[in-house]
């Protein structure tokens, strides 16, 4: 088979990514696409099909060489496949919302307000069905393997790439329901289809092929590899198993049948295989947030760590923090999610309320205090999300070690929502800051010695998939009478003992609803929870809610984006219902 151009449009070779690198190691090698012939690549197969493989990985960590963009649409950083999650989980939710107007998101985006020619969602749509693209066309390519070896390792990134496809795919299937459906047996260029033109059967239809994907990956591997322990960056058994998890959590909404059982079972597979070590011997990492600082890639899976808490990471390293200058940066990831959250506050000799260095601020928030060497101050917390949390009268201090990297009432910051303007900044909202650039030790305590300098971009990798989630999800399949509710008990007192609060002695689907908030605030799961508990339309409001300043209910139809335009346009696909 001839190689697309746009296949390794991308062009990077991450060195570690390869089976048998050393765990930590990111060297990047660029990669000239013209210098990829027919010829080479039969020069040495092997090599060229590790490239490519981890093109495909590399689409979700970056966004191309040099600060390429494959998608012309939108914002490179934008487009990034982490905050265009981030984009449509997390910034129309209670938990954020991006501040900047004029920016690389459409400023209506915040408010819920998403037409379907919005940027955003062209630009989010186009990365997730990229990376499917990707991974399709690398099943596709022939490399032409004699010896069985080869065949294998083949075989592999095989399997990885459909394990990535499914991890796309929740997501088209969670944010924009009835999408068309591409595997392997689809050529590049040709149009996916929709499987059916009705919106619920659609949806439906796509759910099943997936899971079924999903469902015989994970069956070759407790067959044929059952410690499946690929290395760090890679994905594999346990990857597998927690889409799975994720899918059958929300089967009720992708189809109209509940699945508890299904999402009980491999939940308890995967908390059987990771769960052990770190604290209480439970699989989690002893301290919160050493998931979010700098050292977090000890604690996923291939990492050096005695836990692998991170189940499904994407690498980040900073070029400026290696020996020979070579890493894997955007301007998403672990280091997005600290530097949209702060910046330096501006001197106040009139107003100031703390004294820092000689000079008075109104507000007590700085880079260093991250140790990061830039902040964007494009984003606050919504109160109605804050106040899940237990504080004190004032909102000053609360006792749940999840906010201590917070930015509060204690340091100047309003609580309140007058606006979602960026000229508001610390006079609009807390910022609800989890990851930084320290190295966090089992105390939950920076390391200042083991931390490296502050630089910009920061290299902190993203933790897409906890085991934190799946005890999480684990426990709700079972409240929904799925599996054993004194295993919900237990599996959630596990998450709230680490977080320095007290265990329950019972538990029930507002309180479990609420922990799931509190542990997994702006991971990108907060507006599949909010429809799957009844929350997103009615029934619950947050400020500026469909742009009200207090919030009022979303039209029905909004349980999902539209489509592109130019999408549907162009393919004759069937807009969903209501735009």
């Amino acid at each position: 088979m001839k190689l697309n151009k746009f296949f390794i449009s991308a062009g990077v070779l991450a060195a570690a990514m390869s089976l048998g690198s050393c765990v930590g190691d990111l060297d990047l090698t660029p990669t000239n696409p013209n210098e990829i012939t027919d010829v080479t690549f039969k020069d040495d197969p092997r090599a060229n099909m590790e490239k490519l493989i981890a093109d495909v990985y590399m689409q979700m960590a970056t966004f191309g060489p040099n600060g390429n963009n494959i998608l012309s649409s939108m914002d490179g950083g934008m487009s990034t496949f982490q905050r265009a999650v981030f984009n449509l989980e997390e910034i129309p939710t209670d938990e954020t919302n991006w501040l900047p107007s004029g920016d690389a998101i459409d400023p209506m985006f915040q408010y819920g307000v998403i037409p379907a020619n919005n940027s955003v969602v062209m630009g989010t749509y186009s990365r997730f069905m990229v990376i499917v693209t990707l991974a399709n066309q690398f099943m596709q390519t022939d490399f032409g393997f004699t010896s069985d070896a080869d065949k294998a390792l083949h075989e592999e990134f095989c399997r990885q790439a459909r394990i990535i496809r499914g991890l796309m795919y929740f997501y088209l299937i969670d944010n924009f329901g009835n999408v068309p459906y591409a595997d392997e047996n689809v050529t590049v260029g040709s149009v996916a289809p929709q499987l059916s033109r009705d919106f619920n059967e659609g949806r439906r239809m796509v759910f099943d092929r997936v899971v079924a994907d999903l469902e015989d990956v994970v069956a070759w591997y407790k067959t044929n590899d059952p410690n499946n322990k690929p290395p760090y960056g890679y994905v594999g058994l346990d990857a597998a198993e927690a889409l799975l998890v994720k899918y059958y959590l929300n089967a009720g909404v992708y189809t109209g049948t509940e699945r508890w059982s299904d999402c009980y079972q491999h939940a308890e597979a995967v908390i059987s295989r990771l769960g052990h070590g770190g604290f209480k011997n439970s699989g989690l990492t002893k301290g919160y947030h050493q998931n979010f600082g700098y050292n977090n890639k000890a604690f996923a899976i291939g990492g050096t760590g005695e836990v692998s808490e991170i189940i499904w990471t994407i690498p980040q390293e900073s070029a400026s923090l290696t020996p020979d200058g070579h890493g894997l940066l955007s301007y998403a990831n672990g280091g997005f999610m600290c530097n949209a959250w702060i910046g330096d506050a501006a001197p106040d000799e009139v107003n100031g309320t703390f004294l820092i260095d000689g000079k008075k601020y109104k507000y007590n928030v700085f880079q260093k205090q991250y140790n990061s060497g830039n902040g964007w101050k494009c984003m606050s917390a919504r109160r109605q999300f804050v106040e899940v949390f237990d504080w004190d009268a004032e909102y000053k201090y609360s006792p749940d070690i999840r906010t201590k990297m917070w930015k509060t009432a204690a340091d100047g910051f309003n609580i309140n929502n007058g606006s979602l303007t960026q000229a508001d900044w610390g006079n609009n909202g807390f910022l609800a800051v989890k990851y930084s650039n320290w190295y966090i030790n089992d105390n939950n305590q920076i390391d200042e010695a083991a931390s490296p300098a502050p630089v910009d971009p920061l290299g902190i990798d993203y933790a897409m998939i906890r085991l934190a989630e799946i005890y999480l999800s684990g426990a709700e399949a079972a409240l929904n009478n799925g599996g054993d509710k004194t295993k919900a008990l237990e599996w959630v007192n596990l998450i709230r003992e680490r977080a320095g609060m007290e265990p329950y002695t019972s538990i029930n689907l507002p309180e479990l609803r609420d922990e799931r908030q509190r542990e997994l605030y702006t991971e990108c799961v907060r507006r599949s929870d909010l429809i799957r508990y009844g929350q997103w339309i009615s029934g619950y409001t947050w400020n500026w809610k469909y742009n009200v300043a207090n919030g009022t209910d979303y039209p029905a139809y909004f349980n999902v984006y539209p489509l592109p335009t130019t999408v549907v346009e162009r393919n004759g696909y069937t807009q969903n219902p209501g735009y």
